[in-house]
């Protein structure tokens, strides 16, 4: 009785929701993650989230953006830049090596939500930013190799060098409100003037975070301290559970028919618990879900299908995001070094125990596929001729045991690492509330039980798991087993997930204290070879070569497993009817964004006229 109480409530606060959405031109998502940071944060240092960038769809459009069909589309410049324009120019500098030069023209009537013009004085400022002394940025190889040339307010020139086969894809570079932050990073280098990048290197970060958080957390943007470039802005956000965005009278982008006739406010509903969010979609209190929401199996439950007709439109669109299990290699920490985690034939081990085929065929009914490497089926580099892992309880215990581990008393496993006793007992993380991954993980604790690995439960919510302060960190111990989520990868793979070193730039991958903790290569993963080939495959621009270079790639990677793989989601999309322009596609916006073109979002209702078809990027989910 208590459960249904709880639920009821849900479902009664969804109902003032319920039918807000063409009746006064608003659009309610639901989502089941909350940002920690938004608009302040624009080099993602304090966050990485998913649902960070999503949100900032709205609010801070790209120059150059990925529309459904994956091609480049200009939002902030006057046109792409190709070789036929002569605004993009490849040159040859030798070694199989190219320079890139781009030369583009912002628009003129480009203007922040405060009605400042935007100019390339604030693109030299994110570039300013961005190279500052110890800075922590996700990808260091982009800022060793781009370079930025200023030539008026409105014209500059970014340069790639070496020349990388992705830095086509979507913007060059970015931007960020210089007339707004530039007071404050004022006082940030007269702070930071003395210090040493690699000495200092975790006092320059905590400046840093203060720095991006003065301009990006709840309370700076419930007090008006960013501004927008997007056809939203931010009127409200109450933590933990809205956000209220409201149309921006200064964006220069008008939908056909008026800006008027489409969505005039948005509002996110933060429902953190994955079937609670499910409940206020069956009760009418959501219009459309966020790509972060609910799992494919609740969105193909009969509770949802059966009342679908003629109210929702439920989609399965392919997805490139990939689950899977980061494991810590760090073999300073000691619980890594007593499971010997570092060795593949644990991780190996680990993997051989888990009956992946059947959990996908019982929790997806085969609509995502079990993955063998990071690298996405529908990526054009996707191999499929690497090492699998077949379900193999007994193969998982004879490689244990070549490790020295035996059945103690209670049937775990134990061994003897440096005079003492240990026993197999791992920690394992993942986002508190989501509701498939806290059953998939009592699965798969059940699953290497059986092979005498005892399993410790260790959730967080969301904001904690992805903070660069708790996921980054896996040198100093703040996980010290395994760790579930998903990585969300694009068109521009350039296997950065798992190198250790750029071998182009020097660029270093592996989050420690040295590099300020830059870096997604969070397990602590080295392989030369592979780092070897990852080089030659960001310079190849030859399609066949390239893919030729990311098989080698990936086959290592296979042997060496330095995560566990687990599935490649495929993204359930729920839209009420007559809801049309919220399209999600593999790739659309970069990631399969579904608010990719937000400021023609509408009801057909209200004069909102159809750009897109849905059903040409997703496969229908039946309703009968």
């Amino acid at each position: 009785m208590k459960y249904l109480s709880k639920l009821a409530t849900v479902w009664i606060v969804g109902a003032g929701l319920a039918f807000a959405g063409p009746q006064d031109n608003t659009l309610v998502v639901g989502a089941s993650q909350e940002p920690t940071v938004l608009g302040g944060d624009f080099l993602s240092i304090i966050s990485n989230q998913s649902i960070k960038a999503e949100v900032e769809n709205y609010l801070l459009v790209p120059m150059i953006g990925i529309d459904a069909d994956s091609k480049n589309f200009p939002i902030m410049v006057t046109e792409l830049p190709t070789l036929a324009n002569r605004r993009l120019r490849s040159v040859d500098i030798g070694g199989g090596k190219r320079r890139l030069e781009m030369d583009l023209t912002l628009r003129s009537d480009l203007k922040w939500s405060d009605g400042t013009p935007i100019t390339t004085d604030d693109i030299a400022f994110f570039n300013e930013v961005g190279n500052a002394k110890g800075m922590p940025v996700l990808n260091p190889d982009v800022w060793e190799r781009r370079k930025l040339i200023v030539k008026d307010k409105l014209n500059f020139t970014v340069t790639f060098e070496p020349a990388f086969y992705t830095d086509t894809i979507g913007a060059p570079i970015g931007y960020a409100p210089a007339h707004v932050m530039r007071p404050e990073w004022q006082k940030v280098l007269a702070q930071t003037q003395n210090l040493d990048a690699k000495r200092d290197a975790a006092r320059l970060s905590e400046i840093y975070r203060s720095f991006f958080q003065a301009f990006g957390s709840n309370r700076a943007i419930n007090q008006g301290k960013m501004v927008w470039s997007g056809p939203f802005r931010v009127t409200r956000w109450a933590a933990g559970s809205t956000i209220e965005l409201t149309r921006n009278p200064n964006f220069w982008i008008t939908p056909p028919g008026g800006a008027d006739k489409y969505v005039q406010r948005v509002t996110y509903r933060i429902i953190q618990n994955t079937n609670s969010l499910l409940v206020a979609i069956l009760g009418g209190g959501v219009d459309a879900t966020s790509r972060v929401s609910i799992t494919l199996d609740q969105a193909r439950s009969p509770q949802l299908t059966s009342r679908a007709p003629g109210r929702y439109d439920i989609w399965s669109v392919p997805g490139a995001v990939w689950e899977h299990i980061d494991v810590n290699k760090f073999t300073n920490v000691e619980r890594v070094k007593e499971l010997g985690l570092d060795d593949k034939r644990t991780r190996q081990a680990l993997l051989h125990a888990l009956d992946r085929d059947s959990w996908v065929k019982a929790f997806f009914e085969g609509f995502e596929p079990v993955s063998h490497t990071w690298v996405a089926p529908v990526n054009p580099l996707f191999n499929d001729k690497v090492r699998r892992y077949e379900y193999n309880p007994d193969k998982a215990k004879a490689l244990l045991a070549e490790m020295g581990w035996r059945p103690g008393p209670d049937g775990i496993l134990q061994r003897t690492v440096g005079g003492k006793t240990v026993r197999f007992e791992i920690e394992f993380v993942t986002t508190s509330g989501n509701a498939i991954r806290e059953r998939t993980q009592q699965l798969f604790a059940e699953q290497w039980k059986r092979i005498g690995v005892a399993v410790k439960i260790n959730n967080a919510p969301s904001a904690v798991v992805f903070d660069a302060k708790y996921l980054n960190r896996a040198v100093e111990g703040t996980w010290t087993g395994m760790t579930m989520f998903a990585w969300v990868s694009s068109l521009a793979e350039l296997g950065n997930l798992f190198k250790y070193k750029d071998l182009n730039t020097g660029a270093t991958f592996i989050p420690t204290a040295e590099n300020n903790f830059t870096g997604q290569n969070i397990g602590g993963w080295r392989n030369d070879e592979y780092d070897r080939l990852a080089a030659q495959a960001v310079v190849e621009f030859d399609p066949e070569k390239r893919a030729e270079l990311f098989a080698r790639m990936q086959v290592i990677w296979a042997e060496e497993l330095p995560a566990l793989p687990l599935r490649f989601r495929a993204d359930p999309l729920i839209t009420k009817k007559g809801l049309v322009n919220y399209l999600g596609a593999t790739y659309s916006g970069g990631n399969n964004y579904p608010n990719w073109l937000p400021w023609a979002i509408g009801w057909t209702a209200r004069g909102a006229q159809k750009l897109f078809d849905q059903a040409k990027y997703a496969t229908a989910i039946s309703t009968k």
